[in-house]
């Protein structure tokens, strides 16, 4: 073997499964391979004791271009060097019945379901069975387990009518729901379920799903979008002063505070019932339901740290984006936009005010509570800001490639927002609030941060941007080069069955 001979080499490794040492990231993610570790010899007329060198290196750098430069470093030390590298095949998991529960089954439920919607899909092109366990809904996507769905509900109609039967539909409806768990053991009887998926559930669907579960020792793994088992308003923020709130730090502050500080809606009755929402999931020890929590963001793991959540089977796997699906637009357009909900945690009324500031013009594309207030402040303003409404699939792509950056004003602390990947895909820098866990995806090289809550920073951030066309274009080439390495979908659904299989 120590020979310098071609076909004593091939007959050497004739028994790993090989590939070329030159692949990019996304071809190796898209195989069944990975590297195991790198060979080097002399060739036989140099060859001296304990010569081999065996390198181990890690299973794949999140960028080629590092790959590349460890075989080049390496190689420099003598043309005399014959290296070769070794491929394994990864054991396949069979076939997956993966049952993924999400409060809404339609893109207009914002990131969560349109979360759960696109690792369906990449779990189909994976060969395994996603199905679907959701809430009715006119928007849904159609599916052959709707019939398993439970009943709509529209919490904030049921409770402005402010009537006793209302009032009590709501509290069965969040705290158990009958229909839920009936529903659920009839799709778990008729349908072999080899995991469950939780995403967004509590209040609509509710824990009583989590009982039947256990009972049939189904594997549970539990993504979350947003704090609710750290914050009884879901989002960490205080609706009555519309400000950014991470108070309760214990489980006695999340049973108190929201009632005093009413920081649900404004409301004394919506504060208590998130307060008494929040006991009932500290009573079901919600840290023990999944085997694995999966977090978009350290931000997120370590408000649940803070909680006194053992974190140790929290996994980190930040959201992705379909980069394929948008073509890169880096000519600046001609104005700057903001998509998503219209409501007070977003911050649009200092974007509103920051363009009046800046003479920008602005484009809100979304629908919400706050979107005739919003309105009413830009008439006031004189401010140059267009409404477009809900987009969604090519008439938001088209929006956001006309556009010149997107910006993102929240006043919340934010998990891991889609928009950002999205803006980056299109080629778009993005001005957002150095709030939560937008500073893991928004740095120096692809846009800008500044405080939350103040109009004047964001309009001199806009400005100063705003005719270098130059910068523009180099940040967004930066942004999309970006999406491309880290937050595409084959590495996602790479670690997610990473997940999967190490709890089946």
């Amino acid at each position: 073997m120590c020979r310098y001979d071609r076909l004593a080499w091939s007959e050497a490794i004739s028994r790993f499964y090989y590939r070329p040492a030159v692949m990019s990231t996304r071809e190796v993610y898209k195989s069944n391979i990975r590297p195991i570790f790198l060979l080097f010899y002399y060739p036989f007329h140099l060859q001296k004791k304990s010569t081999r060198k065996i390198i181990h290196i890690s299973i794949m750098s999140s960028r080629e271009y590092e790959t590349n430069r460890i075989l080049n470093q390496t190689i420099v030390f003598g043309e005399q060097f014959y290296y070769i590298i070794l491929w394994k095949t990864k054991r396949k998991l069979d076939k997956l019945n993966i049952l993924l529960v999400n409060t809404m089954y339609h893109l207009r439920g914002g990131g969560a379901p349109i979360y759960g919607i696109k690792l369906a899909e990449l779990l189909k092109n994976r060969g395994h069975n996603p199905i679907p366990f959701s809430m009715k809904s006119p928007y849904n996507l159609e599916s052959p387990y709707e019939k398993y769905f439970v009943d709509f509900i529209d919490f904030r109609r049921e409770l402005s009518q402010k009537n006793f039967r209302n009032g009590i539909k709501v509290l069965g409806r969040t705290f158990y729901f009958k229909q839920a768990r009936k529903n659920i053991e009839k799709l778990l009887d008729e349908h072999n379920i080899d995991i469950v998926h939780l995403n967004n559930f509590l209040h609509h669907i509710s824990l009583s799903i989590i009982e039947p579960i256990r009972r049939r020792n189904i594997p549970i793994v539990w993504s979350l979008h947003d704090h609710i088992l750290v914050c009884p308003n879901t989002n960490l923020y205080n609706d009555n002063t519309q400000s950014p709130c991470a108070d309760c730090t214990s489980n006695f502050k999340r049973f108190i505070l929201p009632v005093f500080r009413r920081c649900k809606k404004s409301s004394f009755g919506a504060s208590l019932l998130a307060s008494l929402e929040a006991m009932f999931i500290s009573l079901h020890h919600p840290s023990k339901i999944p085997k694995v929590f999966i977090s978009p963001s350290e931000f997120l793991k370590e408000q649940h740290r803070r909680m006194g959540f053992d974190v140790s089977n929290f996994k980190i796997v930040p959201n992705f984006v379909e980069v394929d699906e948008f073509e890169p637009h880096y000519e600046p357009g001609d104005y700057a936009l903001y998509f998503g909900r219209l409501s007070p945690e977003k911050g649009l009324d200092y974007l509103i005010e920051a363009s009046a500031m800046a003479k920008i013009p602005l484009v809100i594309a979304g629908t919400g509570p706050d979107e005739n207030k919003l309105k009413k402040l830009a008439e006031k303003l004189s401010a140059d800001v267009k409404f477009v409404g809900f987009v969604q699939g090519d008439s938001l792509k088209q929006t956001i490639y006309n556009s010149r950056i997107v910006v993102l004003p929240s006043i919340c602390y934010e998990n891991a927002p889609l928009m950002v990947l999205e803006s980056f895909a299109a080629g778009k820098p993005v001005v957002a609030t150095n709030i939560g866990g937008i500073p893991e995806l928004v740095g120096d090289d692809v846009g800008f941060l500044v405080e939350p809550g103040n109009s004047e920073n964001l309009a001199d951030a806009i400005s100063n941007i705003w005719n270098d066309k130059n910068k523009i274009i180099d940040l967004g080439r930066r942004a999309r080069i970006l999406v491309m390495q880290k937050y595409f979908p084959e590495k996602h659904i790479e670690t997610i069955m990473s997940i999967y299989d190490s709890i089946v």
